[in-house]
């Protein structure tokens, strides 16, 4: 929920400064609210910011005892001259992508529904890992891996690609004028979608509309920075390449190939 959360307000090329959190439940259970609330700071102090307080609700007869609701909302800040709001994109920008580091935290419904259909799924190993511990894996965060580019007039853009994928979150930060087109051979996919996808039976569509599909950001960057920059992404352990580039348009997605399953 942190990096979630702290990864929405980066896209505006914002230091995260405070956060605050809300658990609401049907009964207090102590220990479990003292474990979420030093998640909750830990996962914030790791990235440079701090859990200001919140708000413990506990509603019973609204909502069934062990069942716990957890949001938080963040404050950022950034110069006005250095916000990035996709305003500075321009035709011949480039696309590129950031692995995710697996579904993030959309998707789950249908997980959910496939380990309802077959609770052994869970031990099913992919890529050397059981399929219970691909998905538990944590959202990454991309504070500490971008930060250091924000003031160096690289990017134009950025998009945390979430619930709608791509099609739904690079879409809103397009000037109106212009279209980004994007190559769905170049997605380097990940061995938990591909499993997935074979499980549940789903079209390309399908997948893409409901999962990151591999990429959890995207930045919009000039021509002539492209190398450097995935050059310094790589650097941090984090794997990038480019999907797309800036056209002519009206604030569409366009997308061209297609997915190498």
């Amino acid at each position: 929920m942190i990096n979630h959360l702290i990864n929405d307000c980066i896209v505006m090329g914002a230091r995260p400064l405070t956060v605050q959190d809300a658990i609401i439940c049907g009964k207090l259970e102590p220990a479990k609210i003292k474990r979420m609330v030093k998640a909750f700071a830990q996962a914030c102090k790791e990235q440079g910011c701090v859990l200001t307080g919140g708000e413990t609700s506990e509603q019973p007869g609204v909502i069934p005892a062990g069942t716990y609701i957890i949001t938080s909302s963040i404050v950022g800040i950034v110069e006005k001259e250095e916000i990035i709001d996709g305003s500075k994109i321009q035709k011949g920008n480039i696309v590129l992508a950031l692995e995710s580091s697996g579904p993030h935290t959309n998707g789950y419904t249908l997980i959910r529904k496939l380990i309802e259909q077959n609770p052994k799924i869970i031990n099913e190993k992919i890529a050397g890992k059981t399929f219970l511990k691909l998905i538990l894996e944590p959202h990454r965060c991309y504070y500490k891996i971008i930060k250091d580019l924000f003031n160096k007039k690289y990017i134009t853009g950025l998009a945390h690609i979430t619930g709608g994928g791509i099609k739904e979150n690079l879409n809103r930060i397009l000037p109106d004028n212009l279209d980004a087109e994007i190559d769905l051979a170049k997605y380097q996919i990940l061995p938990i979608f591909k499993f997935i996808k074979n499980t549940a039976g789903l079209n390309d569509t399908e997948m893409l509309r409901t999962f990151n599909m591999s990429i959890g950001l995207t930045v919009v960057v000039k021509k002539e920075s492209v190398q450097k920059i995935i050059n310094f992404i790589k650097e941090k352990n984090v794997n990038c390449y480019e999907i797309g580039k800036i056209i002519s348009g009206n604030r569409q997605i366009k997308v061209i190939g297609k997915l190498n399953w």
